[in-house]
């Protein structure tokens, strides 16, 4: 199931690429009606190969239940709240920012409503993931919100809609930091600079520079959030990071996950001492 997955997820991804550029224009509303509509399909598919092919185990339904359903419907997520947005934003662009600042609040309020949730998620803890991803749980969870009327819900162990959840909501909170930036500034969102700067090298690189700033507090005071240096550095080199947040969480479980950084250490100081040698 893991290659199917894997291949299904690049699929997504690349089609979320394609239609990113419209995310920030006033297309938008389309777009996510599209993308809404088409990752309900591959959801159904998803599904349809995981009921054809029985989990082979506890550890292989935790697997599903805990990234494969949920990095999709995550993504389905995003977009639909991403639609109910937009839908309702004033087109004047003095009230359009503290419109996306509210919608960014509510966001921020339902991570933190999550928060040992969260942070079980992306620690690459396990030690509950047989209460949070297996399903057949006779009681009800206040937290996670059991689908008991949902005619679905012998497919989901409640948890793995949260999680799905928190993955739109991080996804949601780069696109209200663009947006807002966008109608802070007063422009159109289709302005294009005078002279365009492109990252060139790989998005994973993109991610680790952007976590870098972060924890280093480089910008403003240590103040300024992921999403919203993500979002600086997709306008200004025109690239797409997608989800940084689940990117940096499946960064901690490479081998050599700073590779790039140390390459960077690396020819920064070659670069020294060939000056040096001069």
């Amino acid at each position: 199931m893991e290659e199917y997955f894997n291949g299904l997820l690049k699929e997504v991804d690349q089609r979320m690429a394609t239609t990113a550029p419209g995310m920030d224009g006033k297309e938008v509303i389309g777009v996510c009606r599209e993308m809404v509509s088409y990752l309900k399909g591959k959801n159904r598919e998803l599904k349809e190969y995981a009921l054809a092919h029985p989990f082979a185990g506890d550890a292989k339904e935790i697997l599903y239940f805990k990234y494969y359903k949920p990095a999709l419907t995550g993504r389905l997520l995003y977009y639909y709240r991403v639609y109910q947005i937009e839908s309702g934003c004033p087109a004047c662009l003095r009230v359009a920012e503290p419109y996306y600042r509210k919608a960014m609040e509510r966001a921020e309020r339902m991570m933190e409503r999550y928060l040992p949730f969260y942070q079980y998620y992306h620690s690459g803890a396990t030690y509950r993931d047989s209460y949070y991803f297996l399903r057949a749980k006779d009681e009800l969870s206040p937290e996670s919100g059991s689908f008991v009327l949902d005619e679905e819900a012998e497919f989901s162990t409640g948890y793995d809609i949260l999680a799905a959840r928190l993955i739109s909501v991080e996804m949601l909170l780069v696109h209200l930091s663009r947006r807002m930036e966008r109608a802070a500034q007063g422009t159109e969102t289709e302005a294009v600079p005078e002279k365009e700067h492109r990252w060139t090298n790989t998005k994973v690189a993109a991610i680790l520079l952007v976590y870098g700033i972060h924890v280093t507090g480089s910008v403003d005071e240590g103040n300024a959030e992921i999403g919203e240096l993500a979002a600086l550095f997709e306008k200004h080199f025109h690239v797409d990071l997608g989800n940084v947040y689940h990117a940096f969480g499946r960064l901690r479980g490479q081998q050599n996950p700073t590779a790039f950084l140390d390459e960077m250490k690396e020819r920064l100081l070659k670069k020294m001492r060939d000056m040096d040698s001069r």
